[in-house]
């Protein structure tokens, strides 16, 4: 059932990319391809030589020479490092906004006030709308689809919110959007998922990657992957019985007191206990595990469709 919500946030990370090389540039970093024309959306992912998740965007291109970056939580400082430490003769530079960028996620009817408080045309899917510095796009917050709307400068916080009051919006903080996606069985990169993560491992192969374009960071690592069928490990949506002492993450163990993997994070939503943990797929056996250190505490497995 669709529901009017909006959440106002701060995004990880906005930067530019642009230059004469910037589309072939970038087309040889990113996990997506990039290959499309002018007012395109790609989500994709910032991959390490071993194929490791760095961080999450979406590339807005503009046109063949000016790209812009949107990470909910990849940090625009360490991905333009990444970027800039791969630049040897390409004609490319990134550069950051002058401003300070605030992001509007939207739902139902939330949409349409926002694009009107905006001033910009719905998106169709796969694309983007801009007016100056505000871009609208399509997200990735959970099932329901979310309109992303980022403000470069000028937004009047406090008018925008009147017109959701008035459209009888519910506005979200970042712990119920977090709340939303897992139970929507996403996961947020940066949080949920980490550096240490193949894209394999949370769910993010079919999404978030592309196996017919050309080379690419990461790229032989995940044609190696998709050869072999499965990685050794999953990250899963998980319930918790009790409240646990200290911060995660926390060793799990098998039955026999092996180990399993490790719960990275709880979290309370008033009703019950859940949260995220990577397991082991040899373990794939067992649909209940024991947390290290916490008696009493058991953490069991939640069956949830992908997000892919």
């Amino acid at each position: 059932m669709e529901t009017s919500k909006a959440h106002f946030y701060s995004p990880g990370g906005v930067f530019i990319v642009e230059g004469e090389d910037a589309a072939s540039f970038l087309q040889g970093q990113f996990s997506q391809n990039l290959q499309n024309p002018a007012g395109s959306r790609a989500y994709g992912l910032w991959l390490s030589h071993k194929g490791k998740i760095l961080a999450d965007s979406f590339i807005l291109k503009s046109s063949e020479t000016q790209f812009l970056i949107v990470s909910y939580f990849g940090k625009a400082t360490s991905l333009r490092e990444n970027l800039e430490s791969r630049i040897i003769m390409d004609e490319v530079e990134t550069r950051l906004p002058e401003t300070e960028w605030v992001g509007v996620s939207a739902w139902g009817s939330a949409v349409d006030a926002a694009l009107e408080f905006a001033g910009l045309e719905r998106p169709r899917e796969g694309r983007f709308s801009s007016s100056e510095s505000v871009y609208a796009f399509w997200g990735r917050r959970g099932n329901e689809p979310s309109l992303e709307i980022l403000f470069g400068s000028g937004m009047d916080q406090e008018s925008l919110e009147s017109k959701f009051e008035g459209r009888g919006v519910q506005l979200l903080d970042a712990e119920e959007v977090r709340v939303l996606a897992w139970r929507d069985g996403y996961f947020q990169v940066g949080r949920d998922v980490q550096d240490s993560d193949l894209p394999q491992e949370a769910g993010l192969a079919e999404t978030a990657v592309s196996y017919v374009k050309g080379c690419y960071i990461g790229q032989e690592v995940m044609a190696r992957l998709k050869s072999i069928g499965r990685p050794r490990r999953t990250l899963e949506h998980v319930s918790v019985s009790k409240g646990l002492k200290g911060e995660g993450p926390w060793r799990l163990l098998n039955s026999d007191g092996s180990r399993a993997g490790e719960l990275r994070y709880t979290m309370n939503d008033g009703a019950e206990i859940f949260g995220v943990a990577m397991i082991k797929h040899s373990s794939t056996h067992e649909v209940c595990f024991e947390v290290e250190g916490q008696a009493g505490a058991a953490v069991r497995r939640v069956v949830k469709g992908s997000a892919d």
